[in-house]
């Protein structure tokens, strides 16, 4: 914004400058006093409602294994094929619907009657969630013997 020299009229042009100074001068003012203006507001806040405690959690598991050699474990324990039942619902005894739940694993080699005969022994039980374990693919007993062929990868 220049000026006009040799001009003899009003001049046009508004300083904005002034205006700027002042503005940024209250908006200072503003954001310190504002801080110090906070009122306490008082708020009623509710007590904290009693609840009741969560269930004990079970923390032991129910796992029923059935070997090759055709004898039945449930938690390391050896159960006779019609004592399944009894052994398993004493376990879920205590335990709410959706707690109930038992895992089971067989070896690779145990007759498939004998396993659907303790699948249905345990699910007789009352229980509401079977779940089947398998072997861990990373277990070493999964690996090849010593001086046996490895896997040959197929081709691409």
């Amino acid at each position: 914004m220049g000026a006009k020299i040799g001009s003899k009229g009003p001049q046009a042009d508004i300083n904005v400058t002034p205006l700027v100074d002042i503005v940024l001068v209250l908006l200072i003012i503003f954001m310190v006093i504002t801080p110090l203006l906070a009122k306490n507001i008082p708020i009623e806040v509710p007590m904290k409602a009693e609840m009741e405690e969560p269930p004990e959690q079970i923390k032991e598991q129910v796992v029923v294994k059935v070997f090759t050699d055709q004898h039945i474990e449930i938690n390391t324990k050896t159960v006779a094929l019609d004592g399944i039942d009894a052994v398993v619902s004493d376990a879920m005894s205590g335990r709410r619907t959706e707690d109930r739940i038992v895992f089971f694993e067989a070896e690779d080699d145990v007759p498939y009657g004998l396993a659907v005969a303790v699948l249905d022994s345990v699910k007789g039980a009352g229980v509401a969630t079977l779940g089947m374990m398998t072997p861990n693919k990373d277990d070493d007993s999964a690996a090849p013997a010593e001086g046996a062929p490895a896997a040959v990868p197929p081709p691409l």
